[in-house]
């Protein structure tokens, strides 16, 4: 069984704190869900697409939205207890899978009716204070909020990718080479120059990896829409040979043909050593080393420190 979704845990945790009828751990939650679920070590051990414990933290935002619709309370960081409306709530409702919708309906039909109550019973769906029986809960795709963030990111990403690729092919073949000769640089190579309007030799840029110029790295780049064949992997080759050169990188903003890859692949088990960059790959470097993008925004998501509260003696 994979690990429960947030709408399959809060039953199980709420159950288990009424059972107790006093303050339960995360850990004391942690064995319950293990054991109600036959949970293996690799799922406790399974992390979402933030690098975080899958199960753990799916139980904080599970635990939170028990919360929330006043069935447990906090007791202590980390620690929860059920409440008088967590034990009315499991007498009267036998739904196993509880998604946001059957919270939300309890908090209105349960909610104070004191209009001088200082805290106001709020919605746990951010969207509507009364959502569409159509709308799904955003807890019925298994989905936890931190990996919605990275699933958003990866598609900002995505796009980015390819607005940055769009771009790179609408420039001026020359101002390529420069830009290709500026993301080596600033990947670590060394220092560099854009050389192909000199006609050198089928050679576009080249990269000094030390001061004094001894090791280089020489560089094609060809801002294309076609693939790059066979042909032109030989050709490059060609070109380092005549230079005496041994390292090489190809750089398209296109693809490389499968005889192309082979090919190149076949030089470099000799004495010259060709890389093969494509469009994709290009504007992926180009994000993680910062060519060409700037940071718009940056979100820092912090969690609860249990053990903060936990061991005194430690602050």
């Amino acid at each position: 069984m994979a690990i429960p979704s947030e709408s399959n845990m809060r039953r199980p945790i709420l159950e288990l704190a009424a059972s107790k009828g006093e303050s339960i751990s995360t850990r004391d939650i942690i064995a319950h869900l293990t054991e109600r679920f036959s949970l293996t070590d690799s799922q406790l051990k399974e992390r979402t697409a933030g690098g975080r414990k899958r199960l753990n933290t799916t139980l904080e935002f599970a635990r939170s939205s028990l919360k929330n619709a006043g069935l447990v309370q906090w007791t202590a960081p980390g620690r929860i207890k059920v409440t008088p409306q967590g034990i009315k709530f499991l007498e009267e409702n036998n739904e196993s899978r509880l998604t946001k919708s059957v919270l939300n309906r309890w908090r209105r039909e349960h909610a104070p009716q004191n209009s001088a109550d200082e805290n106001p019973p709020t919605e746990l769906a951010t969207a509507d204070v009364h959502p569409s029986a159509d709308t799904p809960d955003i807890d019925e795709v298994d989905t936890t909020p931190d990996e919605l963030i990275a699933i958003a990111y990866n598609e900002l990403q995505e796009k980015l990718s390819d607005d940055l690729l769009e771009s790179l092919k609408s420039v001026d073949p020359y101002l390529f080479e420069r830009i290709v000769v500026r993301f080596l640089e600033k990947m670590g190579y060394g220092q560099g120059s854009a050389v192909g309007r000199s006609g050198d030799e089928g050679i576009d840029g080249i990269i000094n990896q030390d001061p004094l110029g001894l090791e280089k790295v020489y560089v094609q780049a060809k801002r294309w829409q076609s693939q790059v064949g066979e042909p032109e992997i030989r050709n490059f080759s060609g070109s380092l040979t005549l230079k005496g050169a041994s390292k090489g990188v190809f750089i398209t903003t296109s693809d490389f043909s499968s005889t192309a890859r082979q090919t190149a692949r076949i030089i470099s088990s000799g004495s010259q050593l060709i890389h093969l960059i494509n469009g994709q790959e290009l504007a992926r470097l180009m994000i993680r080393h910062s060519v060409g993008v700037v940071t718009e925004t940056t979100y820092e998501i912090k969690k609860l420190d249990e053990n903060f509260f936990s061991n005194p003696d430690e602050i």
